[in-house]
């Protein structure tokens, strides 16, 4: 069947490039929790040749592009964090934004590992679209995907005067807990686009 619903597309948030402290020393393991830590560490350093472990697979396509050779954990930053407590390697660098889930490099330090955390870059809110506010503020159903905590936050506060019935989907149990804006969160089985998608077709 085909989509007869409108989209409206209304970032939240500007990514904004934070510089790294210095290139990672060769043999550093360098670890992802999203496509724009990737995006933002290759547009600084060139990052071929180096082990990376990455949330999810979209994550990790990006790294193997940029020439890493990049292990999925195929879930979430609990099922990250599991996979690299089971590794056997050198010192590790977590990339990221200043708005992140869980703070990793604390949870492997705890455990003997050795690593660290860089930010950079940052996720800065941005106002939502006319167009979004538009339909926010009608009466027909909205189904609004939430992405990541950061997202499920701002969006809350954007949408605390919508008229609209609105179906928050969030992509993980992190995301939902976040949202306090109108209506009943659901989350996904698996977080990645693909269920995000499936679970929005459902809906509709």
């Amino acid at each position: 069947a085909g989509w007869d619903h409108g989209i409206e597309i209304s970032p939240v948030m500007a990514i904004m490039p934070r510089p790294m402290p210095n290139a990672p020393a060769p043999g550093t393991t360098l670890i992802f929790t999203s496509a724009n830590g990737v995006a933002q560490a290759v547009a600084q350093q060139d990052l071929s040749g180096f082990s990376a472990y990455a949330v999810g697979d979209k994550t990790a396509r990006l790294a193997r592009a940029a020439g890493m050779a990049c292990v999925s954990a195929d879930g979430n930053v609990a099922d990250l964090l599991a996979l690299l407590l089971s590794l056997d390697v050198g010192p590790m660098v977590h990339l990221h934004g200043a708005h992140s889930t869980g703070d990793l490099a604390a949870h492997l330090t705890a455990q003997g590992k050795t690593a660290e955390s860089w930010v950079i870059y940052d996720q800065t809110e941005c106002p939502l679209s006319c167009a979004a506010r538009t339909v926010l503020m009608q009466t027909a159903p909205v189904i609004l995907p939430l992405f990541s905590p950061r997202s499920a936050a701002l969006l809350s506060k954007a949408t605390a005067q919508a008229s609209a019935p609105i179906t928050p989907i969030a992509i993980s149990a992190a995301a939902a807990a976040v949202w306090s804006g109108p209506g009943k969160t659901c989350t996904i089985t698996r977080p990645n686009a693909v269920e995000m998608v499936q679970r929005i077709l459902r809906y509709a």
